[in-house]
């Protein structure tokens, strides 16, 4: 079996080119498929997440226009036709059977009409709540052409007027060494962009709120992007010597070994990757109920907390609780246990395999 994968990169530090890596190894190393990684512009950056040496790589070195809506698609029309052209060619070239991808824009829209006789399977890695709409008529057309379109969380399929889904969730290595030498420190810990959307600033009002009481205590936040805007804030509120801004590591893991709780904040969450890493690593959680993924992972108030969105009373209050009540931490964290099991690598690459055999079959 030859597998495609059409990204838009792996270089770089995220989520998304950590799970895209650890498929692209299950998929050699548990099924022994081959496998054609293929990105539309790598950056100038290496690959922070290991890819097995038998994965064959092209790079189409198409970039993009920046804008938004209507004019976007309108000024990416001639690269999108250059996307048709090379994908295409690559797909003939290798003989790839079924083709795997995360594109959205008008990039998802040229996808199903490449190699129309190979099964096409896209996955939406962002959560749709913000959009608040069902997208118009040709775009859900055109995307019902995907033989499945993969959402991982039940709670989008409410956001989506499509006739192929199907929820699949992301996986984390549980059969990984957890040893580690680090000793758990009083660390709050943060992980993500530092963006908008993440709304770490949310984090600084929060431990403003409960920090004098708490100064054995100290918020870490890992993270590439607005460092500046976010520092500036930190200063304000003059809590710069137990708020620490860092930047993004592919360390992450051997960071968060070192904490004992893990915080998250942001506007929405398809399926936050970070959750897991978290539970993996044995720390209490807090999150904001963020459309919609935290609660995909975490049991509120039995392997974490799940608060309203933007209430940053009440999540300092839980905060609060985590920090003064160890027992708390560890009967949450002994809880999470199961979790783990249920997202672990060998059953959800299983029902990736699953899948795959289905469209294959349909063909």
């Amino acid at each position: 079996m030859k597998i495609g994968i059409l990204v838009y990169r792996m270089a770089g530090i995220g989520g998304t080119e950590r799970i895209i890596a650890e498929k692209i190894n299950a998929w050699i190393e548990m099924f022994g498929y081959e496998v054609v990684l293929i990105t539309k512009k790598e950056i100038d950056m290496p690959f922070f997440y290991n890819i097995n040496s038998n994965c064959k790589r092209y790079n189409l070195n198409i970039s993009a226009q920046l804008g938004g809506g209507i004019t976007q698609y309108v000024k990416n029309i001639p690269k999108a036709i250059q996307l048709y052209r090379k994908v295409k060619d690559i797909i003939e070239r290798e003989k790839i059977e079924v083709l795997f991808t995360n594109m959205i824009s008008i990039d998802s829209l040229i996808i199903p009409f490449i190699a129309t006789k190979i099964p096409k399977i896209t996955e939406i890695h962002r959560s749709n709540y913000a959009n608040k709409k069902k997208g118009w008529f040709l775009k859900n057309q055109i995307i019902n052409r995907y033989d499945k379109v993969v959402l991982l969380s039940k709670y989008e399929l409410d956001y989506y007027d499509l006739k192929n889904l199907t929820v699949i969730p992301n996986f984390i290595d549980t059969e990984e060494s957890k040893e580690s030498n680090s000793i758990k420190k009083n660390i709050i810990i943060s992980a993500g962009r530092i963006v908008g959307e993440k709304q770490l600033d949310h984090l600084v009002d929060i431990w403003s709120i409960i920090h004098s009481e708490n100064l054995n205590w100290e918020v870490h936040v890992y993270g590439n992007g607005n460092i500046k805007n976010l520092q500036k804030k930190i200063l304000e509120k003059k809590i710069e010597q137990s708020f620490k801004v860092f930047p993004g590591t592919a360390e992450i893991k051997n960071k968060m070994q070192q904490a004992k709780i893990f915080v998250l904040v942001s506007k929405s969450e398809a399926f936050p990757m970070v959750l897991l890493e978290a539970m993996q690593a044995e720390l209490a959680i807090i999150s904001y109920d963020s459309p919609h993924g935290p609660k995909t992972i975490v049991s509120n108030e039995k392997d974490g907390f799940i608060v309203p969105l933007d209430d940053k009373i009440k999540f300092a209050e839980k905060l609060d609780l985590l920090i003064n009540s160890p027992e708390l931490r560890t009967s949450t964290i002994l809880n999470q246990k199961s979790k783990l099991e249920r997202f672990s690598k060998k059953r959800v690459m299983n029902q990736w395999n699953d899948l795959l055999l289905e469209v294959l079959q349909k063909q």
